[in-house]
């Protein structure tokens, strides 16, 4: 009987979460995809399929300008938690599309985002080390109560029709981390280095021992790429796949290897015309990402810009020190007398005609003033 009992016992036992870096985390995480070779083009196709069903973004958030905050946040908490890159990009997907359908107060944002990552989590994370709700609320100073966690998480489910599995970048991305760079490609970078270095005595780009450690380093880089398409906005409404396939664009330009090539049109089902275009802004973020903390460096006693930091620009500490971007120490309780805190929602009729325009350009882009939005319909739902 004991015995029986200590197999059971061992049956349900979960480890300890060990401490390892996000490198280390993430190469295990791409390793794991390996035993998928056999179903990769099968498990490729069928997200093309899923991404075709995303919900699209018609750009009407009146939060809009809070979006950069929320990321932040967002980043923060997954790099805190462990949380997955493909976690990440599912939450900001669900964020997006749900500010972009009703207007939120601005003290209950940092409550929607976090509920966003932790749905998004369960769908992504293959452990079961998933953060509780009252685990990430200490992220915030525990400005709310579980109650109202639970209240939204009723309303993500119900916007999303429970439609939770959607293909983001980061799916993508992972999916061709270990397989976007070849032998051939290898081989020849280091002709083409050998060549500068014997007729021009330059060493324009870093020289790797093995193709196993460019490989590894081009797929840290590749990830980063990925997480750049999160804060370049107007990428919202264009396929993940296409965006993954102009990230290992990017990554070979960079870093000196061919850009396109035939292979890659059958690994990603794209030509170099259909990623172009996309190409050189992943590319220029990159490049300001890179020279961003020289300049900061630089200009002693001068702010440095803060809305345009990635995964690995030190958000984590601007988070912080930031004191716009955590909620007052106030605990805002919601009862049974108070009204929903998604307070507003927006008509149909200004989803229809945004439909016919899911492409316009953004305030910074043209320079144009913005519309004024049209009176929303006010929608109070008092909370069970």
């Amino acid at each position: 009987m004991d015995q029986n009992l200590a197999a059971e016992e061992n049956i349900f036992v979960v480890n300890e979460k060990s401490e390892k870096n996000r490198y280390q985390i993430e190469n295990e995480r791409l390793a794991k995809t390996h035993w998928l070779s056999d179903y990769a083009r099968d498990i490729f196709f069928t997200m093309r399929e899923q991404e075709k069903r995303r919900l699209p973004m018609y750009f009407l958030s009146p939060q809009i300008d809070e979006r950069q905050k929320m990321l932040e946040l967002l980043q923060m908490v997954a790099k805190t938690h462990k949380l997955s890159r493909c976690a990440l990009h599912l939450g900001m997907y669900y964020m997006d599309r749900f500010s972009d359908h009703y207007k939120i107060r601005v003290d209950k944002l940092s409550l929607v985002a976090l509920t966003c990552l932790h749905i998004a989590a369960q769908i992504e994370n293959t452990d079961a080390f998933i953060p509780r709700y009252s685990e990430m609320n200490q992220l915030v100073r525990n400005a709310y109560t579980a109650f109202e966690y639970k209240a939204v998480e009723r309303k993500l489910l119900c916007f999303l029709n429970f439609e939770l599995v959607r293909p983001t970048t980061a799916s993508f991305v992972e999916l061709f981390a270990c397989s976007f760079l070849t032998r051939c490609d290898f081989a020849a970078y280091t002709r083409m280095l050998d060549d500068f270095e014997r007729n021009q005595n330059l060493h324009p780009y870093q020289r790797y021992g093995s193709f196993e450690q460019m490989l590894a380093s081009l797929a840290q880089l590749l990830l980063r790429m990925a997480d750049y398409t999160l804060t370049i906005f107007r990428f919202a409404n264009e396929p993940p796949s296409l965006l993954a396939a102009a990230c290992i664009a990017a990554v070979r330009q960079v870093s000196g290897v061919k850009r396109w090539s035939g292979y890659l049109i059958g690994l990603t089902a794209y030509t170099e015309a259909q990623v172009e275009p996309f190409i050189e802004v992943i590319a220029g973020y990159h490049f300001y990402q890179t020279i961003q903390p020289i300049c900061e460096i630089s200009s002693s006693g001068q702010e440095s810009n803060q809305n345009l930091s990635s995964p690995d620009s030190g958000f984590e500490q601007s988070l912080t020190e930031s004191t716009d971007l955590v909620v007052s120490d106030e605990v805002v309780s919601v009862g049974v007398g108070t009204y929903n805190i998604i307070t507003v929602q927006m008509q149909d009729s200004r989803a229809s005609e945004a439909q016919t325009n899911l492409k316009r350009s953004r305030i910074e882009d043209n320079g144009e003033t913005q519309p004024a939005l049209k009176q929303a319909k006010v929608d109070y739902e008092p909370i069970d």
